[in-house]
């Protein structure tokens, strides 16, 4: 059988403490509630609520004690009667001679309205003496048909009710005094005795008036006290506290509208000092960022936000006044250079000089914009014909091409200008900065330092671009690519040393695209990437076909950008092309120009330094035409110097134009590594760069560059330029190849 668990005489007390919790946390909500809406509350209306609590809180009380106190004045007032009545009577009695006057003088006190009863009796007896009563006039009192009066009287005289004190009996109150010995008219003598009963409900009336009377005085006086007090209160505190917010909202704190506040000496004066404190700095604040917001931290000038909106204003301007407005696009030419060799302190210096130079010529009603990097605007407003703006760019490069002198460096800081011209080159902002670009790359496509005003022809120019850039990424895909190669004679012995691979672009409508035309683009559009690889990827694998044709190995050079060796995977990429294409590293010789390997010339070092260790060969391409310096020249893994050349084309006319090429053969005899020159087109050009001790060399006396199975040919007929003089007929076989 199962046994039922006995209840635990715990339960209760777990109710207890249940619903004390329970209330607890009512409490607790409660109180959060009351915080909630405090803080939701004006501080004026806290104030108010408050004294009005407290006014209410001394109302309650006031009123309490009139209460009170009109309790104990009505029976002060009765007493107070019964005691003038009396002791009226007593005087009476003393003084009158005869009941006749008594009983005159008790008729008139006993006509008053307050006044029931009065009676004047022997103690001995019972007698009346006197009485406001007629019918009571001479009669006894123990014999009296009024019950109530003959039972009060008797208590009286038998001592049960004590004399003068106050008895209540309902709506009346009788007050009895024993009054001093009567001499009767007759001679005899008699005790008396007074008895009193007046009529309440008449006192406590008018007591009733005055207690009234005086409650709604105490009220209205409390309603005073109460309006008094809180005007001074809201004079006090409130009006003060909400002049400040009202400052503080409106963000007009200064000086003037704090001077109420910041000279007193109490806590809103601390308040007022603290908020005028903050305003000021913040109001500081505020107007530094909006500076930097609209200026440029590094030269003081306007940026780009400050560009538009001054282009704005000024083409808003021109078109009610009918004056031209100018867009100058001012880009410095090799500052990358000074950054990468001098450093960027120095470049930076270098920027703040520039910009001085742009204020100094300048208008005044003209603005000098720094863009971004080393790239300026100048919005030349209020012109009335365009020679100004010209001859205004004019004395901008002048200045700039000066020799400046920064940070104990002598620089000089060349520049191309861009310019265009509102209304007749476009009315809209964005319409007007990309002419002036246009007209900025333009200047820089013409040999930079120099001046391009916009043209039509520039925007059609764009057009080209864009429609070679488009056929680019088709010709990709499509595989429009080939490579010619170019031989690299020994000069010692006069034989095939190498090749150079230059891709060339077969395109169905426009033919033979030379590659100056589509390199730039290539490069301008990032597609130079995708161009390298593949060049990369063919290289590899002619070299990997010829070598199986049993006529190779031959060393191929292939030309990169500066966008491939900042390519963080480029090593990678060649490395897999050669593994791919089952070729070693030391059949590819990777060319880059001088230019290019001095941007961002750390990272660039670090490719090369990767390549080179991988076995590839590295050679400096237009050796001479860049500003590279030789403290760079000595970090770089370099095994090849290239002559550019211009520097070889002269020095069959010109003695003075050996000096060059002699230097750079000497010097990379010094380096240690080797030297060939470029453009080498006559006997007479070799002989001289053999005799300076140039190892190799390339150009149209040896071959141009040919298909990849002409090139064949050559290696495969072992076409061999011995250091001698070459005959008429073998110039003319060798060249009759090289076109083919």
């Amino acid at each position: 059988m199962r046994k039922i668990a006995p209840k635990t005489c715990n339960q209760p007390s777990l109710s207890i403490w249940t619903m004390m919790m329970r209330g607890w946390v009512c409490g607790n909500n409660m109180t959060q509630i009351i915080s909630k809406l405090l803080n939701r509350t004006s501080v004026k209306w806290k104030v108010l609520i408050l004294f009005c609590a407290l006014a209410g809180t001394v109302g309650v009380l006031l009123i309490g004690l009139s209460f009170a106190m009109f309790a104990n004045y009505q029976d002060m007032v009765v007493a107070k009667r019964a005691h003038y009545t009396s002791d009226s009577i007593v005087y009476a009695l003393e003084t009158m001679e005869g009941l006749s006057q008594l009983e005159r003088y008790v008729a008139i006190v006993g006509a008053e309205s307050d006044v029931d009863l009065l009676l004047v009796f022997d103690v001995a007896t019972g007698s009346v003496l006197a009485s406001n009563r007629g019918t009571l006039q001479g009669g006894n009192i123990y014999s009296i048909d009024d019950v109530d009066l003959r039972k009060s009287v008797v208590r009286v005289l038998n001592g049960d009710d004590p004399l003068s004190e106050i008895r209540w009996e309902g709506d009346r109150a009788s007050y009895s005094v024993k009054a001093p010995t009567m001499v009767l008219e007759t001679g005899g003598i008699v005790d008396t005795l007074v008895f009193v009963r007046l009529k309440t409900r008449y006192i406590t009336a008018q007591s009733s008036d005055m207690a009234q009377q005086l409650l709604i005085a105490l009220l209205v006086g409390l309603m005073l006290a109460v309006l008094l007090a809180s005007k001074f209160l809201y004079d006090l505190i409130v009006s003060p506290l909400l002049k400040l917010r009202d400052i503080a909202q409106s963000r007009a704190v200064d000086t003037v509208s704090m001077a109420p506040f910041v000279n007193r000496m109490d806590e809103f004066g601390e308040v007022a000092r603290s908020i005028l404190v903050s305003f000021t700095e913040a109001r500081e604040t505020a107007e530094q960022f909006a500076k930097q917001a609209r200026h440029d931290s590094l030269t003081g000038l306007g940026n780009r936000t400050m560009f538009q909106e001054q282009l704005h204003s000024c083409l808003s301007h021109a078109e009610r006044s009918g004056k031209l407005v100018a867009l100058m696009i001012l880009d410095l030419d090799h500052f990358k250079e000074v950054n990468d060799t001098l450093g960027h302190h120095i470049g930076d210096q270098l920027l703040i000089a520039v910009a001085d130079i742009l204020r100094e010529n300048a208008r005044d009603v003209d603005t000098v914009i720094r863009l971004g990097g080393d790239e300026f605007a100048i919005i030349v407003d209020e012109l009335d014909q365009v020679d100004g703006v010209m001859a205004q760019a004019n004395r901008i490069l002048e200045a700039l091409a000066k020799t400046h002198l920064v940070a104990g460096h002598e620089v000089r800081a060349e520049a191309s200008i861009g310019i265009t011209v509102y209304p007749q080159d476009g009315r809209e902002p964005d319409v007007l900065l990309k002419n002036a670009d246009l007209a900025l790359y333009r200047a820089k496509d013409e040999g930079r330092g120099n001046i391009q005003l916009y043209r039509h022809e520039l925007h059609l120019r764009v057009i080209e671009k864009n429609a070679i850039e488009r056929d680019l990424r088709t010709g990709i895909i499509e595989n429009q690519f080939v490579l010619y190669y170019q031989p690299k004679i020994d000069l010692e012995t006069g034989e095939i040393a190498g090749a150079e691979a230059l891709i060339r672009w077969k395109h169905p409508d426009r033919g033979l695209v030379p590659p100056d035309v589509f390199i730039p683009v290539a490069e301008d559009s990032g597609i130079i990437c995708d161009l390298t690889d593949w060049v990369l990827a063919e290289a590899c694998r002619q070299i990997r076909a010829w070598m199986d044709e049993g006529v190779g190995p031959v060393s191929v050079a292939v030309n990169v950008s500066a966008l491939d060796l900042r390519r963080p995977d480029f090593t990678d990429r060649v490395a897999a092309t050669l593994i791919g294409a089952g070729v070693s590293p030391k059949y590819l010789e990777i060319e880059v120009t001088e230019s290019t390997m001095m941007h961002d010339v750390d990272q660039v070092i670090g490719t090369l330094r990767r390549l080179r260790a991988f076995g590839v060969s590295i050679s400096i391409d237009d050796f001479g035409t860049g500003y590279s310096s030789l403290a760079y020249l000595q970090r770089f893994p370099v095994q090849r110097l290239k002559i550019d050349r211009s520097f070889v084309m002269d020095m069959s006319t010109d003695i003075n134009s050996h000096a060059i090429p002699k230097l750079i053969i000497d010097l990379a005899r010094n380096l240690g590594v080797g030297v060939l020159a470029e453009g080498v087109e006559t006997q007479e050009q070799r002989d001289i760069l053999t005799s300076m001790g140039c190892e190799e060399a390339q150009g149209y006396l040896f071959g141009a560059p040919v298909p990849a199975e002409d090139f064949e040919s050559l290696l495969r007929r072992n076409v061999n330029f011995p250091v001698r003089q070459l005959e008429e007929k073998e110039v003319d076989e060798a060249s009759s190849i090289s076109v083919a």
